[in-house]
């Protein structure tokens, strides 16, 4: 078994496509999960909260990056199948 991608599959395409969907979804919940902890940060201290922000801060900018990755994956997939 090859560990090259077939850029031509329709099992690639799809892989890609539910990726993105996961990745998107992940990328909501990260946002609605901030802007539900800055709405109300419960009791923590602050420094405490600021550690929060600058891990969720991070993981945000993550995910970002992976639907990114995403997009350009789907473009060559795309360039490769025409």
């Amino acid at each position: 078994m090859s560990d090259e991608l077939d850029l031509n599959s329709a099992e690639t395409h799809a892989t890609l496509k539910l990726a993105r969907e996961k990745g998107e979804r992940l990328l909501a919940g990260l946002l609605a999960e901030q802007a539900s902890i800055e709405a109300n940060p419960g009791k923590l201290s602050p420094e405490q909260l600021e550690q929060g922000r600058h891990a969720m801060e991070r993981a945000i900018a993550a995910a970002r990056r992976m639907l990114a990755n995403l997009d350009d994956a789907q473009r060559i997939a795309s360039l490769e199948t025409n």
